[in-house]
């Protein structure tokens, strides 16, 4: 979205790269993260507990949304 050449939502974006290269260059932090978790080992335990927080989080963003508008729960 540009108006008269510029992005006017570039000030409120500062995160956002200018070129696609840049934008990776942003991102690499946090794509190292995420395959550093994704290789991650972690005991059945660890598994259940994660899936318990997990639920709780989904019924408390639930709970703060409006009937109509759940996205964890119909």
């Amino acid at each position: 979205m540009t108006v008269t050449g510029k992005h006017y939502l570039t000030p409120f974006l500062p995160h956002m790269g200018q070129t696609p290269e840049e934008q990776l260059q942003k991102n690499h932090a946090a794509m190292e993260m995420l395959s550093r978790w994704i290789k991650e080992e972690i005991s059945e335990y660890e598994s259940i507990q994660r899936e318990i927080y997990f639920d709780s989080f989904k019924k408390i963003v639930d709970n703060e949304r409006l009937p109509r508008h759940k996205i964890y729960s119909q």
